[in-house]
């Protein structure tokens, strides 16, 4: 069947060339060959693709290194002090911690990743029309959280120390850390075709499920979709707690509770949890052109994973044409928050920009359809996984 579906897609762009994008879609391959390979990253120049829409763009200078910017005032109090006690809820899969009702911090059951409010920040990169300023701040725990065995006591006393740590200087958290890679960036990476952390750091690699990996020197200083993503959540650290520094352990194939090589298995069996499905148009639907609904978007918070599927646009193709499953996923990205002209913006590596960026170089780094239903990424959007 999947022989008989690839002939019919072969075929279907050759009868139908003025349905076909412009541009080859080059750079992270989901999955279906090996595992090292890497991904091939989604690159869309379907033509002009115009301003984007949802207000108004603040144009940072060319030739600037990429902005962290942290609100000046005092924060001893607030979103950085220590507390004697935080109050603790259970919502499904979600444990909140609260300070005086207000919420804090949010746990996943089985993930690494926690979100926290802190200190407002502005983050922007010199080829990125919109900056996103933001509350939220993401770290790591040094294992999965486990909501029936963590204690309260235990989750207080590392929330303090992280909360502390969001307003000390040089401590960057996991949004921040993407950035470093960005145009301009202190350590501006290339892209590259099946670049994973190891080569862009020009190191062997030794996985649990796998032997050792020797870097490609060629590959050095490079990054595809899916290596970027490990880079900044296996290889930095972006918290160190009791003695340990937290990152999210790393895996060539799909291994419980590490981050596999490529996008798909990102999404399939990555740590954590699923929070937008894999999601396509069924036979004889009305288009919904692949964007996410609102629903799906108010599931997805700064720091989750997005996914695409590059090879199919459905404002241009049937359902039928288009992945009916995760083994469509070929680009990974990661959600950073709503930039100044309320967008969705994520930040990913991708070949047209040569590596990391939360640009529009390829296609606008937004998955949100906009006002008037337009970009491209959110027409090839898929799902979303919270670490």
């Amino acid at each position: 069947m999947a022989t008989i579906l690839a002939a019919f897609r072969s075929f279907a762009g050759a009868l139908l060339p003025s349905l076909a994008i412009a541009a080859t879609l080059t750079g992270c391959l989901g999955g279906g060959g090996d595992a090292d390979a890497g991904d091939e990253d989604t690159e869309i120049t379907s033509g002009d693709e115009g301003e984007e829409t949802g207000g108004d763009e603040t144009t940072t200078p060319p030739g600037d290194e990429p902005v962290v910017e942290v609100g000046g005032e005092a924060q001893s109090a607030g979103p950085c002090g220590k507390v004697a006690t935080f109050s603790f809820a259970r919502s499904g899969e979600t444990k909140i911690a609260s300070i005086g009702g207000e919420p804090v911090a949010w746990f996943t059951h089985g993930g690494y990743s926690v979100r926290m409010a802190g200190p407002s920040r502005t983050l922007g990169a010199s080829t990125a029309a919109s900056s996103v300023t933001t509350t939220t701040w993401v770290r790591t725990l040094s294992e999965p959280f486990d909501a029936e065995k963590t204690s309260e006591e235990t989750l207080s006393a590392w929330l303090n120390a992280a909360r502390g740590v969001n307003c000390e200087a040089g401590t960057q958290d996991v949004i921040a850390i993407s950035y470093d890679y960005v145009e301009g960036g202190s350590k501006d990476a290339r892209y590259a075709l099946g670049a994973d952390f190891h080569d862009f750091l020009g190191i062997a690699w030794d996985p649990i499920d796998a032997k050792s990996i020797l870097a490609d020197l060629g590959l050095e200083g490079a990054l595809d979709c899916s290596g970027y993503m490990r880079l900044v959540w296996g290889s930095r650290a972006n918290f160190t707690y009791d003695g340990a520094d937290a990152s999210l352990p790393l895996s060539l194939k799909s291994v419980p509770g590490h981050l596999p090589r490529t996008s798909e298995d990102m999404y399939r069996s990555g740590p954590g949890r699923i929070v937008v499905p894999f999601r396509t148009q069924p036979a004889g639907a009305a288009p919904f052109q692949g964007a996410p609904t609102m629903t799906e978007l108010a599931a997805i918070e700064p720091g989750d994973l997005v996914f695409f599927d590059s090879q199919c646009n459905y404002t241009i193709a049937t359902a039928l044409l288009c992945g009916k499953d995760a083994g469509a996923i070929s680009h990974v990205g990661m959600f950073v928050g709503r930039d100044n002209g309320g967008n969705y913006r994520f930040i990913s590596s991708r070949s047209q920009a040569n590596g990391p960026t939360v640009g529009n170089t390829g296609g606008w780094s937004i998955f949100n359809a906009g006002v008037d239903g337009t970009g491209s990424y959110p027409q090839r959007f898929r799902g979303a996984r919270r670490l």
